[in-house]
């Protein structure tokens, strides 16, 4: 393979792989991109990027030009490659985890993040302090992200939840029950149910209690600590946030398949 060499922590195993490649588009016969380097190694450089939080520009010499990597995610991102994949290998986990490959049962909430001045837009979460982007979560009930949205900062979490949970139900019309904070009190729980006839459960915390672990919210706040594992999402240092969203779904491939048997 061109002097590569294996053996960074980010690297897929042989394992790994053999989880991942089923579910890749067919490599490309045309163009210098992929004459030379297979999807292994440029796919081992794009979670290198992703766990090390590196520029492109700075990837390890042991590994493809940047520009063939990045061209790769890009392309990726732009046909939706990415999130494909992210949904067979869910799907895969929830059976091995003993569950049904569908949900019946999702958590939302938000997440707001500093960007650099790179970013296309960003706006300022007043609640937060923090000038930059929201990520909009909707997971499982294993933690997993079922969908994600990201958006200014200054983004109101029950008016993107109609967005979140719009592209959630066209692929997840399973779900019959939707945990919630007090964020998204108001109109929206009327809305899930006559769109959807699913129900919107708001947990709120009991005034003057302090600190309380809320009833299945610990689910969706052990997710976005999971997104610290990857320094690539310690900031959102992405320019468009469909790549900030696609940055997400790629470490939650690395995160399936690190736990596939």
């Amino acid at each position: 393979m061109n002097g590569y060499r294996s053996g960074y922590d980010s690297d897929m195993s042989d394992k790994e792989w053999e989880n991942l490649q089923k579910y890749l588009p067919a490599p490309s016969t045309r163009g210098a991109h992929l004459r030379k380097w297979d999807q292994r190694v440029i796919i081992n450089a794009i979670l290198y990027v992703v766990t090390a939080g590196c520029q492109w520009r700075m990837l390890p010499n042991d590994y493809p030009p940047w520009q063939s990597v990045y061209y790769h995610y890009n392309k990726w991102c732009k046909n939706e490659t990415w999130f494909f994949i992210h949904q067979f290998l869910h799907q895969q986990t929830r059976i091995e985890a003993g569950r049904t490959p569908e949900p019946s049962a999702a958590m939302i909430d938000s997440q707001s993040v500093k960007t650099t001045e790179l970013a296309e837009s960003r706006g300022f979460d007043g609640h937060k302090r923090i000038k930059g982007h929201k990520r909009h979560v909707a997971v499982d009930v294993l933690g997993i992200p079922l969908m994600v949205k990201v958006t200014d900062a200054n983004a109101s979490d029950s008016k993107s939840a109609y967005d979140l949970l719009e592209s959630m139900f066209f692929w997840f019309f399973s779900i019959q029950l939707i945990w919630a904070d007090g964020g998204y009190k108001g109109d929206l729980s009327l809305w899930v149910w006559n769109r959807f006839q699913c129900e919107l459960e708001i947990t709120l915390n009991l005034q003057g209690t302090g600190f309380e672990v809320l009833p299945k919210r610990w689910i969706i706040e052990r997710t976005f600590a999971w997104f610290g594992w990857y320094r690539r999402l310690n900031m959102d240092y992405e320019r468009k946030t469909e790549h900030s969203e696609n940055m997400i779904y790629i470490a939650m491939i690395r995160l399936m398949l690190k736990r596939m048997k």
